[in-house]
């Protein structure tokens, strides 16, 4: 393993990035990133490194650089996203204050995941500083757009991606994470007729045609449970949304339910999309005039062989660091299987700060963890590209 030492200088270089990264607000929706892309942009061309902008969606770019070897060889992706969760109420602090509370940095994103992401760049910052010899190419990707719908990573691939090996830096305590379950969301509407409650001798109302579909709907829950992965557990399907009617008075014209689907490797959109239709179709209403169904976003479950070379180069580095290493799996979805799947790269997700930060309020990571994160990127990858 490659020792890259930080001095106290250089530590609190990478405090300040950090701290600049959560004091330029990203939140999605609306989606903002743009501020905190060209402010990524620009360090990385000072320092030399080449670096473009990805239009995805007006004023939401993905940054893209490429820091290049001596040699030609082997590539490796760091991936980070860019967008952060609305603050919500409640904070002690103000959210993009980057708040620094002893060995904590407390900010909306600073575990998930712009603490990935500083410590990405810092990496690429002391191979290019220092002249770390290696061969191929580490590109840097910050995409847009990772806490909806994925339009930046979706952007990227669809232009073609080759590479060697790919981690991405959400929030793991730096345990290297092999697998992750995906998930499946699908939007269901049941169709009615408005009409006065008090006049309508027979109301053809959407919220007693969702109840007809519920109890079948619930059965398919218990159903899909019954699926078991030896790393991730169960599948599992729940209700988490319902919204319908418009008034006291109206008999109710539509009715929607949000279905959250968690996927196991080698499961396809097709195959769920099928069995739901199946199991709403025992109601005996009319799939094209009662209900519709919408499955509007999709991500497969990732995983990776724990013996491939990659995780075990993972493990020697943290274990070098920080004296253990933990092999296991990331609990949430995320966005390693736009490699692992669509362009059968080998991923990995490993990366500062506590998974149970994500999204709550007086959000931290410990500054510690930054720091070591850094130095295991710069290290594992002159270690893959050796």
């Amino acid at each position: 393993m490659n020792d890259i030492p930080l001095t106290a200088d250089e530590r609190q270089e990478l405090v300040t990035l950090l701290c600049s990264l959560i004091q330029y607000p990203s939140e999605n929706p609306p989606g903002n990133e743009n501020r905190v892309a060209l402010y990524i942009a620009d360090l990385l061309r000072r320092e030399g490194i080449e670096t473009e902008m990805q239009e995805v969606a007006p004023g939401r770019p993905n940054v893209i650089a490429r820091l290049q070897g001596r040699q030609p060889g082997k590539r490796l992706i760091l991936n980070g996203h860019t967008d952060v969760v609305p603050c919500g109420a409640g904070w002690s602090v103000e959210p993009f204050a980057a708040t620094i509370d002893g060995d904590r940095i407390i900010g909306r994103g600073a575990a998930d995941m712009k603490s990935g992401v500083a410590a990405m760049i810092y990496a690429a910052l002391l191979i290019k500083r220092r002249q770390y010899a290696f061969n191929g190419e580490i590109t840097l990707l910050f995409n847009v757009d990772e806490e909806r719908v994925n339009l930046g990573m979706e952007h990227y691939v669809a232009q073609g991606v080759e590479a060697d090996y790919a981690i991405i830096g959400e929030p793991t305590s730096l345990e290297v994470c092999v697998a992750h379950k995906g998930v499946s969301r699908t939007r269901l509407t049941t169709h009615g007729t408005a009409g006065h409650a008090a006049k309508t001798r027979h109301p053809d109302s959407a919220i007693d045609k969702m109840a007809q579909l519920l109890p079948e709907l619930l059965q398919e829950c218990r159903r899909v449970k019954q699926q078991h992965h030896p790393l991730l557990g169960n599948a599992s399907m729940l209700v988490t949304t319902i919204n319908g009617g418009s008034a006291p008075n109206v008999v109710p014209q539509s009715c929607t339910i949000e279905i959250d689907r968690r996927v196991l490797p080698g499961e396809e959109r097709c195959d769920i999309n099928d069995s739901l239709q199946t199991a709403l179709a025992e109601a005996g209403l009319n799939a094209q005039q009662d209900y519709s169904l919408e499955n509007y976003l999709f991500i497969p479950a990732s995983s990776i062989d724990e013996s491939h070379p990659l995780v075990e180069a993972a493990c020697q580095s943290v274990e070098a660091m920080t004296g253990a290493a933990r092999k296991t799996i990331f609990d949430a979805t995320c966005e390693a299987p736009f490699f692992s799947v669509r362009c059968n790269i080998p991923t990995i997700i490993m990366g500062p700060g506590d998974l149970a930060q994500a999204h709550v309020k007086d959000e931290f990571v410990r500054i510690e963890e930054l720091h070591h994160a850094a130095q295991i990127y710069a290290s594992l990858a002159l270690t893959l590209l050796k």
